[in-house]
């Protein structure tokens, strides 16, 4: 007797979905390059080595530049700095919606708030050690690891935009 199984349709399309799936760990549309605006711009995430002993995460990367009009990949040699997340790395306190954590800044000898230079009370972000916050963010389902690549990356970008816009 031959066995055969048979799979139904909407398997074969969850089938089909999971083997059309891009093999990185994500791709991130960033802002397009200042010098080539024909071209939408990515970031590919295609390794991540966390080493928790130390610990150190780093992230291996590149920029990726699609056509605009036929979406195609456009080979290029953007940088990519180094990404790390030393030991020493904070994070700002975030809460459900992912929003930074602002807390009031009191005079440490009356505890009175103190006020801006409009005179609103003075806010300040709780930092946080990177590596104990990401492990915990995960492991409690605090947010998908899209999403936390996706913030980091942000942080990232903004650290070093000029050199990833540099042309080499």
């Amino acid at each position: 007797m031959n066995e055969q199984i048979v799979i139904p349709t909407e398997v074969q399309q969850l089938l089909n979905e999971i083997n059309s799936v891009t093999v990185n760990l994500a791709e991130i549309q960033i802002s397009e390059h200042p010098l080539l605006p024909s071209f939408n711009r990515f970031i590919t995430i295609n390794k991540m080595v966390i080493d928790t002993d130390l610990p150190r995460t780093y992230l291996f990367y590149k920029q990726v530049l699609r056509d605009k009009i036929t979406n195609e990949i456009e080979p290029s040699q953007l940088p990519t700095p180094e990404w790390l997340i030393g030991e020493k790395e904070w994070s700002s306190l975030r809460d459900q919606n992912f929003e930074r954590i602002l807390v009031p800044v009191v005079d440490t000898e009356n505890q009175e708030p103190i006020l801006d230079s409009d005179g609103n009370p003075k806010t300040s972000i709780v930092k946080v050690n990177t590596h104990h916050y990401m492990l915990w963010l995960l492991k409690n389902d605090k947010v998908s690891f899209l999403d936390l690549l996706k913030s980091y990356l942000q942080e990232f970008i903004e650290v070093n935009k000029n050199e990833l816009d540099r042309l080499s």
